[in-house]
């Protein structure tokens, strides 16, 4: 009897801390996923300006890695890229944008519906995903209205993805700036 639980604790202890690795398709990612903990090899491609000898836009990478033990972030020593204006005062009304409610917050950015079209990129009602990197910004939560202005790019994905943000600032669901 005091074998077999022991066998059932060493299974249990398994099941716990034996990870499943999950490869993503941002570039090469890598997450590493336990029930007791997370570990994220990033390897994402970033949006790139930088045009080779050919005319071709050269790759950028984003590399780190992530530990997370019980949905706590222990160790994260990836940059930040976030650069975004959380300020309301400047609302840019050049760029492309639109105001959308968040519905999901995931490992790429969010996932919004179009509340607003802003400039006519989308129609009200469609899910848009924002892939922008959050960690070490303003955090957003479920049901926030966002005004996110971008470079105009739209990747043809279902959802559709926004890349290149310039900016995000919370509104009301018209976009009227919230004080």
């Amino acid at each position: 009897m005091k074998k077999w639980m022991i066998v059932a604790l060493i299974l249990i202890m398994l099941i716990l801390v034996i990870p499943i690795p999950l490869q993503m398709k941002d570039g090469g990612s890598i997450h590493y996923n336990a029930i007791l903990y997370d570990i994220y090899d990033i390897h994402r491609i970033q949006p790139s300006n930088v045009l080779n000898a050919d005319g071709i836009y050269e790759p950028v990478y984003k590399d780190g890695i992530i530990i997370k033990v019980l949905g706590i972030e222990l160790f994260n020593n990836t940059t930040s890229d976030c650069q975004h204006d959380h300020s309301n005062a400047d609302l840019d009304t050049t760029s492309p944008y639109f105001v959308g409610k968040v519905l999901e917050i995931n490992e790429k950015g969010f996932l919004v519906e179009v509340t607003n079209t802003g400039n006519g990129q989308f129609v009200l009602g469609d899910k848009v995903q924002v892939n922008t990197d959050l960690s070490g910004c303003i955090m957003y939560n479920i049901s926030d209205h966002l005004r996110i202005s971008f470079d105009g790019k739209v990747a043809l994905s279902y959802p559709p993805q926004v890349t290149n943000v310039y900016s995000i600032s919370k509104t009301d669901s018209h976009g009227n700036p919230i004080d």
